[in-house]
């Protein structure tokens, strides 16, 4: 086993890529799928290096959301993001 084999038993259930959309659309756009999903499911994402990588992250996990892997893609870079339910 390789070092990313736990990282190859995580179940992506979405995918979204906002690469090249601008802030804030491409985080309104992430928000909106992460609503759209089950608890604990899990959104591999793809988001801009710079500003993006800055922002997005800190964004989510300020919403409760649990970033699991965070690396880089052939463009950009490749989030797994679980979303976890919000507290009322």
């Amino acid at each position: 086993m390789g070092p990313s084999s736990s990282i190859g038993k995580l179940r992506v259930d979405q995918s979204l890529d906002v690469r090249g959309i601008e802030r804030p659309a491409s985080y309104v756009q992430t928000v909106a799928r992460l609503q759209a999903m089950a608890e604990n499911d899990v959104l591999e994402l793809y988001i801009d290096e710079g500003e993006a990588l800055n922002t997005i992250p800190f964004g989510l996990r300020a919403e409760g959301h649990e970033i699991l892997v965070s690396e880089p893609a052939s463009a950009g870079v490749r989030l797994l993001v679980r979303k976890r339910a919000l507290l009322l």
